[in-house]
């Protein structure tokens, strides 16, 4: 199986993401939550596919929100 890692910067963006949206509107953090949580999940399947945009790190772009993720894979 894939372990996915996020590195302590990526998960500050997450909760900065969150505490902006759900100062939008209530419940809309956990609508973002859910949908950046299900697009990283979603590279146990689909990692390496996304294009390639600085040396080995590709990007995957969010469904639902103007974010990307940035990953590598190793092994």
């Amino acid at each position: 199986m894939i372990k996915i890692e996020l590195s302590e910067d990526a998960l500050q963006d997450l909760n900065d993401g969150y505490v902006f949206y759900e100062a939008q509107a209530a419940g809309l953090g956990d609508y973002f939550a859910s949908c950046l949580r299900a697009d990283i999940e979603g590279l146990r399947i689909s990692a390496g596919v996304h294009r390639v945009v600085y040396e080995d790190y590709h990007r995957l772009l969010s469904r639902v929100f103007p974010y990307g993720v940035f990953y590598t894979v190793e092994g």
